[in-house]
Formats: C-alpha cells, structure tokens, sequence
C-alpha cells in the first residue's frame, strides 16, 4: 500500500501542508513582517484536509496604527467554508505588527491571499 494514509487522524491533522501567502498594498518589508505573522497563526482545518479541500482564500484587512485589525472582509473564496472561516478567523481581532512610522495614514489597507495547498507525497 502506497497511499499516505488519512489526512486526519485522531482528529489531528496528519498531512502535510502549505501555503503561498500574497500581501498587497503594503511596502515590502512590513509585507514580510505580516507574512511571517500569517505564518505562524495558519491554521489548516482538519475537516476541510479531510475531504481535500484547498484552495485559495482572500481578505481585505483594515489595520490601526498600532496592528490591531479594525475590520476584515473575505474578497475571493476557496470554495471551502472552513478554510475561508481559517483565514476570517485568522485576523478577527487580531494584533498585528504595529505599522511603521513611514507609512503615515491613521488606517492602513491591504489585501492577502492564502492558498492552502495539501502536500501529498
């Protein structure tokens, strides 16, 4: 048997996984900042790599000065409710990195794009 078994198992996810994370309209170093916040609170639901699903999911997110989200709305959907609910949630009340001083709008807007993508050997 071949197969690399179940994607979940014992309710955690048992799949490798990745994303491709696209952050506009922002300077290239605070992109990177946010993408490495991304990073490190993705959150790949085991229900949706149960049944395969990926896809890609977009946000519009207002940010205050000091990184907290004002507000965020979903622009492109995956197709997949628990993986557009992940990137929504993701950024629901979040503190984000503080905007830095060179940027001098009192809101900042961007958009990401995550692309969950199931890694199969």
């Amino acid at each position: 048997d071949l197969s690399i078994g179940p994607l979940v198992e014992n309710g955690a996810l048992n799949a490798h996984y990745s994303s491709r994370t696209t952050v506009h309209g922002v300077s290239s170093d605070y992109g990177a900042e946010i993408d490495a916040w991304i990073q490190r609170h993705l959150y790949y639901p085991p229900e949706a790599a149960q049944r395969g699903e990926e896809g890609g999911s977009s946000v519009h997110v207002i940010l205050d000065r000091d990184g907290h989200v004002f507000k965020v709305f979903e622009t492109s959907s995956s197709g997949s409710v628990e993986l557009d609910a992940s990137t929504m949630g993701m950024f629901q009340g979040a503190q984000l990195p503080p905007v830095p001083p060179d940027m001098k709008d009192q809101f900042i807007n961007f958009d990401v794009t995550i692309n969950y993508i199931l890694v199969r050997n």
